[in-house]
């Protein structure tokens, strides 16, 4: 099978979307897949030793109408030769070129474009469930039906959640051409360092308290929360590995709730260095507005990290409160403070908790997820 795969964001870049794909894709390939990818990003960005398939990216500095006139002619002259187009939640400039190649095209719909480009740019305050059902300006309703033209010109979507599976129904999309594949991760092969050896590879100190967050610094993160977290501890610190538009905010919100030196905003960091930065963290917080279903979630449960997460989005499908982490109702700093400091100052609960959390991740399987989706890529195909 020769696959198009079609991603608006892409490996070395942070998220869960380039982070399925870089796992996904050379799994394909040593199951004697094909592979090709179009996608955004600047000359020399990724090592091409890290993928044993071509990656074709285009220039993100062009106004947003010439960029998507280029990705969708670079579809259109990759496209010819392949069997499916794969669609990475990046759906527009794939639909139009297809109006003219007539493949079979499978989308991944990790979230609501319309509701994050809306929020991004100031034109909706309104939170993802209101957001579905509000009455809106014309911007965003041209956005919305945008949207829900290109995710209906899929022969399938793939979804990573009932919640986001739930949020597609609600656009007319037809249950019946949807796939529920959870998010997951390979098996980690070997053993973890302890906590007390992470932190001594970071230079951190033993015995501070430290919490921990991971991802692209942007408002539906909710970094916010956690430095108001911060300040009502009155000890600890908060590590913050990624990088994003946000950032700048941040850092002056940090200054005014005096958390500044105790706040480290370490930019993006290699994926191992992430990882070793969650596993030395006495708790993991994921505050965000929404997610479809988290990767660095998984990651942290996987490495025994205590977590908090808002109870939004694909998060109560993979934690269940009390039992492999807490969850907390999203914006909420005095619960999710609480949370945090019931786990600092217990160990015992904290073990707990992270030994439940690396049970129950194991049925994320990466096996399945690789299975399920080659299997319906392969009979999309006609294989």
């Amino acid at each position: 099978m020769r696959l198009c795969v079609i991603a608006g964001t892409f490996h070395p870049e942070a998220g869960g979307p380039p982070t399925y794909l870089y796992h996904l894709l050379p799994a394909l390939v040593e199951r004697g897949h094909s592979v090709s990818v179009i996608t955004y990003g600047e000359p020399g960005e990724g090592d091409p030793a890290d993928y044993p398939y071509p990656v074709t990216r285009l220039s993100r500095r062009a106004p947003i109408p010439a960029r998507l006139l280029a990705f969708t002619r670079e579809i259109l002259r990759q496209g010819r030769g392949a069997d499916v187009l794969f669609v990475s939640d990046y759906g527009l400039p794939a639909a139009l070129a297809n109006l003219r190649l007539g493949k079979p095209l499978v989308i991944k719909v990790v979230s609501d474009f319309a509701w994050e480009f809306a929020e991004r740019h100031g034109w909706t305050r309104l939170p993802l469930a209101e957001f579905q059902s509000a009455r809106h300006g014309s911007r965003v309703r041209l956005l919305r039906r945008v949207e829900r033209w290109y995710v209906a010109q899929a022969d399938w979507v793939i979804v990573p959640s009932e919640h986001v599976g739930r949020l597609v129904k609600g656009w007319g999309v037809d249950g019946e051409k949807m796939r529920v594949i959870y998010n997951a991760l390979p098996t980690q092969v070997g053993d973890l360092s302890s906590r007390a050896e992470a932190r001594a590879q970071l230079g951190w100190e033993a015995n501070e308290p430290i919490l921990a967050t991971v991802g692209r610094v942007a408002k539906v993160k909710r970094v916010d929360l956690q430095l108001r977290v911060l300040a009502r501890l009155g000890r600890g610190r908060l590590v913050i590995v990624g990088d994003g538009p946000e950032r700048p905010e941040l850092e002056a919100l940090a200054a005014e709730l005096g958390v500044a030196e105790r706040v480290d905003f370490t930019g993006a960091l290699p994926h191992e260095r992430a990882l070793l930065a969650i596993r030395a963290a006495d708790v993991f917080l994921l505050t965000s507005r929404t997610e479809g279903l988290s990767h660095v979630l998984l990651e942290a449960m996987q490495l025994g990290t205590p977590c908090v997460a808002s109870a939004v989005g694909g998060n109560p499908e993979v934690i269940e409160d009390g039992v492999d982490g807490l969850l907390v109702p999203y914006g909420d700093v005095d619960a999710l403070t609480a949370a945090v400091d019931s786990l600092l100052g217990d160990p015992a609960r904290c073990r707990a908790l992270a030994e439940a959390a690396r049970r129950s991740v194991a049925r994320f399987s990466w096996e399945v997820l690789v299975g399920s989706t080659e299997a319906l890529l392969c009979e999309v195909a006609g294989g």
